[in-house]
């Protein structure tokens, strides 16, 4: 199990790789399971699609922290100019389990 700062993204004013450029809120921090595989995907476009688990903070809104989970393990776009370029995006999507236990499913694809 390893640490993970959680990050709001609090405006949506910039997209894939400008993100970062929004703002954000730091709302605590949880601890993530090493993931593991559950669909390889199709080796092309596809990339797999990943679950782990995640402890989240004590005294934290388990739906902020949820969307911040979520808002911190997606990743997508690329600044390329041009289709096809390969580039990876990661989905993730956060259930909550039980108590302050939730589950990611992180699903990767490429831009073919």
């Amino acid at each position: 199990m390893f640490p993970i700062l959680l990050d709001q993204r609090m405006t949506h004013r910039y997209v894939g790789t400008y993100r970062h450029l929004d703002k954000w809120r730091y709302i605590g921090t949880a601890t993530l399971t090493p993931q593991r595989e559950v669909n390889p995907g199709n080796g092309h476009d596809e990339g797999g699609t990943y679950i782990r688990w995640a402890t989240l903070p004590k005294g934290i809104d388990r739906d902020a922290a949820c969307r911040a989970l979520e808002d911190t393990m997606s990743r997508w776009g690329c600044a390329h100019e041009f289709d096809y370029c390969g580039c990876a995006s990661f989905t993730t999507r956060v259930v909550h389990r039980h108590g302050r236990r939730v589950v990611l499913r992180t699903r990767v694809s490429f831009n073919y």
